[in-house]
């Protein structure tokens, strides 16, 4: 007999109980905030004051605004060469130490590789800081060393134009990120040692191994990071907050950033929150439509391949 859902609903009465809490916080801290900043976008308010109805005005004033309109090519100048970086990086270093023969010097590199992250991430900026100082920093010395500044020229490098995105890219180098580097391990190591074999007594080189075997069979990890890089990187305006504050002028402004700054600083809390939406749909829409393209595009056939 098919019973009715209220009975089936009460039949399970202590799992509800038990997932309420969660569902209670993720309401109360995950929905809540976003839903309340979907419609303070509609108003103008300073955080404090009555609110004064807008429509779409800060919609409209938004994509009038050029400081704005600047951040979106100054996060696609760093969205693109960041997010690959932070793909193929710890692809490179997987590889190198799964082809690493003894196993003890294995197990030591998955060791060394996760220290770093004792560290929390501001400490590391912060060390970056000093390396990219202008008269005494690493970075300086390199330059000067390789004849791209010469010789008694002090360049302020996070503070000029020309050299800031540059600095920003670079940041992190070698970009050893740890749990990056082992997820890629766990989807190697999964390969099987019976293809693996096959591919060397037919000839096939080190290389050609990777391209043709190991690439597509851990599609699903690099799937996995181009979708969340993506999303990272978007959101992401940390670097701008700790090292540049946004400068030199609006040279690297981010949406996140600009976000920032008007809500905290400028009191602008209705036009933050539009932009906070503006963000969201394209990032919703950005990766839907990755998303797709790596189950149905080339991403896709390669791996049927």
């Amino acid at each position: 007999m098919k019973r009715s859902l209220g009975w089936r609903i009460w039949r399970s009465k202590k799992a509800y109980l038990f997932i309420l809490p969660l569902m209670i916080g993720a309401v109360g801290f995950c929905y809540y905030p976003a839903i309340s900043g979907l419609v303070t976008s509609f108003f103008q308010w300073d955080g404090t004051g009555e609110k004064i109805w807008l429509g779409f005005g800060n919609y409209v004033e938004l994509f009038r605004d050029s400081i704005f309109l600047n951040s979106i090519t100054t996060m696609i100048i760093l969205l693109v060469p960041r997010l690959l970086i932070g793909i193929f990086m710890p692809l490179l270093f997987a590889e190198l130490i799964f082809n690493t023969r003894n196993r003890r010097v294995q197990s030591f590199y998955r060791v060394a590789i996760l220290l770093p992250m004792v560290a929390p991430g501001v400490v590391g900026m912060l060390i970056w800081e000093n390396i990219f100082e202008p008269t005494s920093g690493l970075f300086a010395q390199l330059m000067h060393f390789l004849g791209l500044v010469p010789e008694g020229q002090v360049v302020d490098f996070l503070n000029d134009s020309n050299w800031v995105i540059p600095c920003i890219i670079i940041l992190g180098f070698p970009w050893v990120n740890g749990t990056n580097i082992l997820i890629y391990l766990s989807g190697l190591t999964a390969v099987s040692g019976e293809v693996l074999e096959a591919s060397q007594l037919d000839g096939c080189g080190t290389f050609r191994r990777i391209f043709r075997i190991d690439f597509p069979l851990i599609l699903g990890q690099v799937r996995y990071f181009f979708i969340f890089g993506l999303i990272g990187l978007l959101q992401d305006y940390g670097i701008q907050v700790v090292l540049t504050n946004g400068g030199p002028g609006y040279d690297t402004y981010v949406p996140g950033r600009y976000m920032h700054r008007l809500a905290f600083s400028s009191g602008r809390y209705g036009y933050a929150c539009s932009i906070g939406m503006v963000l969201f749909v394209t990032i919703l829409a950005i990766s839907l439509v990755a998303f797709r393209l790596m189950h149905y595009g080339p991403f896709a056939r390669a791996q049927e391949d």
